[in-house]
């Protein structure tokens, strides 16, 4: 700026005040102000540009002097040999008088060599970007990810050593385990410095504050909650920090869990997970502990930039370009590299017929990912889809089943029955979940399914403005993206299978003898593991340490509403219908989700969004006031208020799992053991018993051995109406009547073997022929079961003048009891006398212009419950037989009363 300079209590000549007596200055006045403002401008605005190419050019001879100045004083060192097939440029081990000194490197739009520490600044040194650098690197605001401005810049570098890909490899994996890099200066009376115990009082910590790329200085208990690519930069750039400090001396890492680790005086090396040698005087640069391997991205938009292998021995490395020019790897599999340049392509082409979906990740919640790309969706979350096609195929078995006669024992052997566990059927708590009867509840289930898919991953799909749905992926980001911190395929699979499973083992608590069919405690399971993720998500604060820059801790909540929302609503409809079984099972598989997360600890996300595996497990709260020797961990759910040790949430959860396991086997072997392991249910049709260890034989020998063969059962047929029959004329006052029959041979005959006497018969009341048109009535027939030898007729019969059967229908036992889910219409077929009158079909839109038929229910009930109704019913017979009683006395004692004041009046 400008400076002006005057006596004390003197204005500067350039300001001129003016009086309030003076005249308003003319037109011309203001054209003589305006022109020598004018002037001025273009003298500092010249003055400006002639003061920059100067500043270039002084820039520019200091760089080709220090270079010059560098090379003569390093001439008589020899150049260390490359290896073959490689191009790495390396720091000489021995400075020259510029070695600690920042030389300029390169103007901006220039190439930069630089081994060390890099900075990009202003042409007066404002610095604006600060980063480690191992070769040649664009000297662009781009490249080094710094904001875009017009104002000149160059490129300052610090030489440092060349920390070669072990080095890197090793701490990346320190990052990527949720560690902190110590380093560590070994003092001069180190002759063989080392990892080992004894040589803990040789190491000194080099403590100072880290730079991060924006050049903020921050402690190094706060580097962890920087990216993990930072960290990795961070970290590299002060152990060129700390060797300045002690060239001659040796240096070392250590893996520390606790930030107030890293700036201690002195840290024992049984404290640290990890401990390497990372350079000594004699050997270099070297890396003496094992480094997990680090594996590169797999997936077409995404890159690693830290050196990486392929999990896969069939893959294919690539070595790939990110949009500032850094050098990045992916693994491909053979034949699809294409994929990772058509992917780039299409993020570029931004929204030109590219997707039809619109561009905010946002509005795409995990319902609609199948709709937006259903083939992504498969490939990012494979376990949660197979489950779904899994449900498919199911169901069609079930079809397949009903259609084969019973002769596929899929009813029988999946669903959860409390009597089959006491043969050690176990398996049922797993394939429970696979087993649906009609598609509608498993549409039901299929909804729940689609909404936890982002438990398992968040597929990469592409939008419509050419950005990505998952956060981190892709050239362009969408700042609405959706977050991957998804469990992963495996432990998804385990939270399915567990959370099933107690679901399972729970409901039987309730009612032994239920039967448990269906998916809604898996779906349950998903959403307490989703609801642990964001817990822990919320609670550790992981916005601070994902590599996007944005909130997501509004969309937690958000996310954390929808799915309370379907809890409650699920709460409703079982506190309604009195499901109290179901209630209890879906609230513990729930809370066997939530605790699966707690207990297994399973990485969150796959490193595009976050910088560790758990990057949730945090030191305690009470250490930070100093460091502790034991370094505990804990974990934070929603927020630091509710901080738990991860020991104690270990032995919390697995007492509750334990507590599920153990008071399960208690309840079929103790409190149960009167309960016969051969009894067996009916579900829709078809048998549920148990198949292990069954000594029983069925006749023929076809099949499984039966439980319910010859067992004595009551089938319930309701009579709801009679369609398109109508009495001839001047019969509609006669009385018919219904009658069901039980017979051991098909019925349909032409005589109906009516002369054929019955196993079992039940009769309903009579009724006039006008009135069959609204007949509803229900008949309890006894018999036993035998679904492929017994047949259930029902027969009209006209009891005017004399008992003569009208028409007949007649059904098979075991398609009966198959359609116990809804009505079933039967056909009746006149007899020989009865033709003559009987209606005949008409082609119509209407029901009653079809031929006369039977709407018929057909439900189950065993012998004991059967009684129970009848005794209900009896007694509320008996209490409205009472009741009546006791109104026709009070209207008889109403008479008198009005008869006798009557009597008084007259």
């Amino acid at each position: 700026g400008f400076l002006v300079l005057s006596r004390p209590g003197a204005r500067p000549k350039h300001r001129r005040e003016r009086s309030s007596s003076a005249m308003p200055p003319t037109p011309a006045v203001h054209l003589r102000n305006a022109k020598a403002v004018a002037r001025h401008r273009f003298s500092v605005s010249r003055r400006l540009l002639f003061g920059s190419f100067a500043a270039a050019a002084l820039a520019a001879g200091s760089l080709s002097f220090g270079r010059h100045f560098e090379a003569s004083a390093n001439a008589g060192a020899e150049p260390e040999p490359e290896a073959e097939g490689t191009r790495q440029l390396r720091s000489p081990q021995v400075a020259g008088p510029l070695h600690d000194w920042w030389k300029p490197c390169a103007l901006v739009g220039g190439t930069c060599r630089c081994v060390g520490t890099l900075v990009f600044s202003t042409i007066l040194g404002d610095a604006v970007r600060e980063i480690n650098a191992d070769g040649e690197v664009s000297c662009t605001a781009e490249a080094l990810g710094a904001p875009a401005s017009r104002n000149l810049k160059m490129c300052w570098c610090q030489e440092g050593l060349h920390w070669d890909n072990d080095v890197r490899k090793g701490v990346a994996s320190l990052v990527r385990q949720g560690l902190t890099p110590r380093v560590e200066i070994a003092s001069d009376e180190a002759a063989a410095p080392s990892c080992d115990a004894s040589s803990d009082g040789l190491w000194y910590g080099c403590v100072m504050m880290s730079r991060r790329w924006d050049t903020t200085v921050i402690p190094q208990v706060m580097a962890r909650t920087a990216p993990a690519e930072e960290q990795l930069d961070m970290a590299l750039r002060k152990l060129d920090a700390c060797h300045r400090l002690s060239p001659g001396a040796s240096l070392r890492v250590l893996g520390v869990r606790s930030g107030q680790a890293t700036d201690a005086p002195a840290v024992p090396v049984h404290h640290s997970r990890v401990c390497s040698i990372v350079y000594t005087p004699s050997q270099g640069v070297t890396w003496t502990a094992e480094t997990p391997a680090l594996h590169c991205a797999t997936e077409p938009g995404t890159c690693t930039t830290t050196p990486c292998e392929c999990r896969r021995s069939s893959d294919r490395k690539l070595e790939l370009r990110t949009p500032q020019g850094r050098r990045c790897w992916a693994c491909s599999e053979s034949g699809k590299e294409y994929t990772f340049r058509v992917n780039a392509m299409a993020e570029h082409m931004e929204g030109q017929a590219v997707s039809w979906w619109p561009p905010y990740g946002i509005n795409s919640p995990p319902i609609l990912w199948i709709f937006m790309d259903c083939w992504a969706v498969v490939e990012a979350c494979p376990v949660i889809a197979g489950y779904m096609f899994l449900f498919f195929c199911c169901l069609l078995m079930r079809k397949a089943e009903e259609l084969s006669g019973g002769m596929i024992p899929w009813t029988r052997v999946v669903p959860i029955y409390g009597p089959a566990l006491k043969r050690g059927e176990a398996w049922r708590f797993v394939t429970f979940t696979f087993f649906h009867l009609q598609f509608l509840d498993l549409f039901q289930n299929l909804l729940t399914l689609l909404d936890t898919l982002d438990v398992e991953g968040t597929p990469p799909i592409i939008l419509g403005d050419g950005s990505n749905l998952k956060c981190g992926v892709g050239a362009k980001q969408n700042f609405m993206c959706y977050p991957s911190i998804g469990l992963g395929s495996v432990h998804t699979l385990g939270v399915s299978l567990v959370s099933a499973a107690v679901g399972g083992m729970c409901s039987t608590w309730v009612n032994f003898s239920n039967v448990v069919a269906g998916a809604s405690a898996l779906g349950f399971g998903l959403s307490g593991a989703i609801v642990a993720l964001y817990a822990l998500y919320a609670g550790a604060d992981l916005d601070s340490t994902s590599s996007v820059q944005r909130s997501f801790k509004d969309w937690v909540w958000l996310r954390l509403i929808f799915v309370a929302f379907h809890i409650a609503m699920e709460f409703v409809r079982g506190l309604s219908q009195r499901d109290l079984a179901g209630l209890w099972a879906h609230t513990t598989a729930f809370l066997s989700g939530f605790a699966y997360v707690l207990y297994f600890l399973p990485p969150m996300g796959d490193g595009t969004l976050l910088s560790a595996e758990r990057p949730y497990v945090v030191a305690c709260a009470y250490d930070s006031s100093g460091f502790s020797s034991s370094a505990p961990e804990c974990l934070r759910l929603f927020n630091a208020q509710y901080e738990y040790q991860v020991d104690d949430v270990h032995r919390q959860c697995f007492l509750f799992f334990s507590t599920i396991v153990g008071w399960t086997v208690f309840n079929t072997a103790v409190l149960h053991r009167r309960v016969k392991s051969t009894d067996a249910v009916l579900l829709a049709g078809a048998e549920v018993s148990a198949v292990c260890c069954n000594r029983q034989a069925r006749p023929g020998g076809d099949g499984l051995a039966s439980n319910m063969e010859d067992k004595e059962v009551v089938i319930w047929i309701t009579i709801a109406a009679t369609i398109g029959w109508r009495p001839p004329p001047g019969t509609e006052e006669a009385e018919r009547k219904l009658v069901a029959r039980s017979l051991d041979a098909n019925p349909a005959t032409p005589g109906g073997l009516l002369d054929k006497t019955p196993e079992a018969e039940a009769g309903s009341h009579n009724v006039a022929g006008k009135d069959l048109m609204t007949f509803g009535e229900s008949l309890f027939l006894p018999v036993k079961y035998k679904p492929r030898s017994t047949w259930i007729q029902l027969v009209l019969y006209d009891l005017d003048p004399t008992k003569k059967p009208i028409a007949f229908a007649s059904i098979s036992l075991a398609e009966a009891l198959r359609s116990a889910n809804g009505d079933l219409r039967m056909k009746l077929q006149p007899m020989e006398e009865a033709k003559k009158s009987w209606p005949k079909a008409v082609s119509g839109c209407l029901p009653w212009r079809h031929s006369p038929q039977l709407v018929v229910n057909f439900r189950y009930l065993e012998v004991p419950k059967a009684i129970e109704i009848k005794d209900k019913v009896k007694s509320k017979l008996e209490y409205l037989s009472y009741e009546l009683k006791a109104r026709e006395e009070e209207l008889v004692e109403l008479k008198k009363t009005k008869a006798v004041l009557e009597g008084e009046e007259e």
